[in-house]
């Protein structure tokens, strides 16, 4: 697929940026080219330097990890061994929920500290912080996976997401500048999708002519099953698709590989850590960004063998502004001591084969993403702690509730005023107020059940 502008935008527009943020993102990305190709044993010594230097870091400057280890007794300055992480107690949300401010580190400006946020498919709202530093290495690492699909810096892309927050703002005349230039991206909202949608989908991504697509996994599976049953063949075919945000199930790689006659490469990552794990082009389980994070999979607190399932406890190599040292981040995998044939020496892991994310059927026939709903209504509702909302029936969602210490009549009036701009007037809505919402067997909990087929939404 010939792009002439690709290359100057990569070797223009690019560096230009990177030089006016003051950024090292062509310096990290040179960097982990290389390292993905290390050694395992070489990439586990990489990963025992980082996280020394992290605990002491933490230690020193950071409230809430000096006091954890303190009453411990534990002197990061002699960790000897990876395997001595176990001595730290797991890092829960609620921790960060309620310790935020004593988890950022005391040495880092308030100017340098990014605040972020996140639903997560929990449904229960985590702001947190990483440092500027941390926003390069973010990016270096997206854009390596990307790159093992045959895309580059400059190439054109689409992007079909739900979150409304990575969505949105794109309208100012800055915004469309960088886009036009730099990042070359179409951003298609998938936080509601219908018929009418996806043949607009179909016709601006045909205009578009992208080298790949970005999306999430039910996202880009429902519109692949529109193309197949409304028969249409004058679509664009990407070169590969990436998938991430929701768990992709064999059966979809199945129907989106078919119909858009390319490979999918799947992805998982959180927003609280970014890019966690990648497919390559052989598609043989999920490469883990060990250069960038340690993870752990555990049950009752001990470690896992490889090809057993476990919960997944993450710890960040590299965010010093907010660290997250061994974080459960309420998934489940499996870790793998398989070497890959592609050459890498990255550590393997799968997914556990768990629920996606259910999508909501409004009357009118749209449908709804739920981790849309997620990251936007639940963190955005004032004085909501927790939700999960239940669809039985097209005309009617039900919404359990967790009421936090700041829920209010404001709380209500909230619902109110967002529910008819998702759903649409005629859905009516019923709310429950509950002490806690119990987690599946998988030990996650489900943001949304649902029990109307999304393609009714065709």
């Amino acid at each position: 697929m010939t792009d002439l502008f690709q290359p100057v935008s990569k070797n223009i527009f690019y560096r230009l940026q990177s030089w006016h943020e003051k950024s090292d993102l062509f310096k990290i990305l040179r960097a982990i080219d290389e390292s993905q190709f290390w050694p395992p044993n070489k990439i586990r010594e990489l990963q025992f330097e980082r996280l020394k230097k992290l605990l002491v870091h933490a230690y020193r400057n950071c409230p809430f990890y000096t006091e954890q280890f303190n009453r411990l007794g534990f002197d990061p300055s002699c960790f000897n061994d990876l395997s001595e992480l176990e001595k730290l107690p797991i890092v829960t949300k609620k921790d960060i929920q309620q310790n935020r401010e004593s988890m950022k580190a005391g040495n880092f400006p308030t100017a340098d500290l990014m605040a972020n946020k996140t639903g997560g498919s929990t449904g229960s709202p985590l702001h947190f912080y990483h440092d500027r530093a941390r926003l390069s290495s973010r990016k270096a690492f997206t854009f390596r996976h990307d790159k093992w699909t045959g895309w580059d810096l400059g190439y054109k892309t689409a992007a079909l997401w739900g979150h409304r927050q990575d969505v949105s703002g794109h309208d100012s005349l800055g915004d469309r500048i960088r886009n036009a230039l730099i990042y070359r991206s179409l951003v298609l909202d998938t936080s509601s999708l219908s018929k009418e949608k996806f043949a607009e989908f179909t016709d601006r991504l045909k205009k578009y002519n992208p080298l790949i697509y970005v999306a999430y996994a039910n996202s880009i599976y429902l519109f692949a099953r529109y193309l197949k049953e409304t028969n249409r063949r004058d679509f664009h075919r990407p070169q590969a698709i990436i998938t991430s945000a929701e768990v992709l199930t064999g059966e979809q790689r199945k129907v989106i590989e078919s119909v858009f006659e390319c490979r999918v490469f799947d992805r998982y990552g959180s927003r609280e850590t970014s890019v966690i794990a990648t497919e390559c082009e052989k598609h043989n389980g999920l490469h883990i960004a060990a250069e960038s994070l340690f993870l752990e999979f555990t049950k009752s607190s001990k470690a896992v063998k490889p090809g057993e399932l476990g919960k997944i406890i993450v710890t960040d190599l590299l965010n010093y502004g907010m660290p997250f040292i061994r974080y459960q981040i309420e998934d489940i995998g499996v870790p793998s001591d398989e070497i890959c044939s592609c050459g890498r020496g990255l550590p393997l892991m799968k997914m556990a084969a768990g629920r996606v994310t259910d999508f909501l059927v409004t009357p009118e026939r749209k449908i709804i993403s739920g981790a849309s709903l997620t990251i936007y209504l639940i963190v955005n509702a004032p004085g909501v702690a927790q939700a999960q909302l239940i669809q039985e029936s097209i005309d009617h969602i039900h919404f359990k509730i967790v009421k936090g210490e700041k829920f209010s009549e404001e709380s209500l009036k909230f619902f109110e005023r967002e529910i008819p701009k998702f759903f649409g007037n005629s859905m009516k809505y019923s709310l429950e107020f509950v002490d806690q919402i119990p987690t599946e067997s998988s030990g996650k909990y489900r943001f949304s059940i649902s029990q109307i087929d999304p393609a009714e939404g065709f």
